[in-house]
């Protein structure tokens, strides 16, 4: 392998490190924004979450290429960082799904209790009329 394609290799493993630091620190920032029901900057988070997830797809997959094209005793000099790298990766995954049963467990909670909540209200003509929530206000002070 070439000392240019080694050099880039070296490179956008320092990158993956740099935006997988990244993802994890949005990853806190989205766990205090849920619990704190900070709607508006959640949803900047996400965005932000979407943008390093897209990069890091795109750099990973030059790196890949890249590593493909490698003996396995270039590769194993790298060995630790892949290593941390994917350790990094990992966490992150465990964190998405953290948040992701998190927010399927408050939906499912809210659906349910709305379904009992939903009373059948009747217009002045004696015509059903559903309500429909404009908001939830969830309150852990109970």
């Amino acid at each position: 392998m070439t000392e240019d394609k080694i050099s880039q290799f070296e490179i956008i493993l320092g990158n993956e490190e740099i935006i997988l630091s990244g993802i994890s620190e949005i990853q806190k920032e989205l766990r205090l924004s849920v619990q704190k029901k900070d709607w508006g900057t959640l949803t900047n988070l996400i965005n932000r979450m979407n943008e390093a997830s897209d990069a890091f797809v795109k750099i990973d997959s030059e790196r890949d290429e890249i590593q493909s094209e490698m003996t396995s005793a270039e590769v194993a000099k790298y060995s630790r960082r892949l290593l941390v790298l994917r350790s990094k990766l990992a966490q992150s995954k465990i964190e998405n799904k953290v948040l992701t049963d998190y927010i399927s467990i408050t939906r499912g909670f809210i659906n349910g209790v709305l379904d009992k909540a939903s009373t059948k209200t009747y217009s002045r003509y004696g015509q059903i009329v559903q309500k429909q929530p404009v908001s939830v206000l969830v309150s852990a002070d109970l």
